[in-house]
C-alpha cells in the first residue's frame, strides 16, 4: 500500500532516446541535403518539422524533472544530456538553413563526407544512451576519437580546397568562398557539440555503470 503512494519516476531514458532518434534523423537529412539537390527544399522543411518536435520534447523533459522526486540517474545528468542533444539539433537546423539559403550549384566532397561522419558519431551516442539505460558498459571513447580525427582532417581539407581559388577573383567567386567558409565553420561547431554530448553521456556512464 505504502509503495503505491511513492512518486513514480518519469520515463526519462525513453524520452532521451526518443530525443536522440530525432537528432539522428536530422543528421541523416543533413547528409541527404548535401547529396540530393532535387529534394533540398523538402529536406529543409522536414528538418524544421523535426526540430519543432524536438523543442517540445526538450521542454517536456525539463517539466518532468521539475515534477519528479525520484530519477533513475542524477537529475543533473538527465538535464545536461537533454540540453546537449537540443543544442546539437539547433546546430543542425542552423546549418540546414544556411545550405538552403546559399543555394549552391554543387556541393563539395569534404562537406558530404563530414555529414556522413556526423551520422556515425550520432550512432555512437545512441549506443551509449542505450547502454546507460541498461546499466551496461558502453564506453565509445576510442571510436569517437577516431571519428573526431576524421572530421578535423575533412574540415582542414575542405577549407584548403575553398581557399585554393584557381580562377580570377571576382565578386561571385569571393562570395562563394565566404559562403563555404561559413558552412565549414558551422559544421565544425556541430562536430564540437556532438563531442560535448558524447562526453556528457560518458560522464553519466562512469557514475552509473
Amino acid at each position: 500500500m505504502f509503495a503505491a503512494l511513492l512518486p513514480k519516476s518519469a520515463p526519462f531514458f525513453e524520452m532521451l532516446e526518443e530525443q536522440n532518434s530525432l537528432l539522428r534523423r536530422m543528421a541523416e537529412l543533413l547528409a541527404e541535403m548535401l547529396e540530393e539537390h532535387g529534394r533540398k527544399d523538402d529536406v529543409h522543411k522536414e528538418i524544421a518539422i523535426i526540430e519543432d518536435r524536438a523543442d517540445y520534447l526538450h521542454s517536456r523533459i525539463i517539466r518532468a524533472l521539475s515534477q519528479t522526486f525520484i530519477t533513475p540517474i542524477d537529475r543533473e545528468d538527465i538535464l545536461r544530456i537533454n540540453q546537449e542533444q537540443e543544442e546539437a539539433m539547433d546546430c543542425l537546423q542552423t546549418l540546414s538553413t544556411r545550405l538552403h539559403i546559399f543555394e549552391f550549384s554543387r556541393t563539395r566532397f569534404p562537406a558530404r563526407q563530414l555529414a556522413r561522419t556526423v551520422v556515425n558519431m550520432v550512432d555512437l551516442t545512441t549506443l551509449m544512451l542505450q547502454g546507460l539505460a541498461c546499466r551496461k558498459d558502453c564506453h565509445k571513447t576510442r571510436a569517437f576519437r577516431t571519428l573526431r580525427g576524421e572530421c578535423d582532417m575533412l574540415l582542414a581539407v575542405g577549407l584548403a580546397e575553398v581557399m585554393d581559388v584557381q580562377q580570377e577573383i571576382t565578386p561571385d567567386v569571393l562570395m562563394l568562398v565566404i559562403k563555404w567558409s561559413q558552412i565549414y565553420e558551422r559544421m565544425g561547431g556541430l562536430v564540437d557539440q556532438i563531442v560535448h554530448l558524447a562526453e556528457t553521456i560518458e560522464e553519466a556512464v562512469l557514475k552509473n555503470v
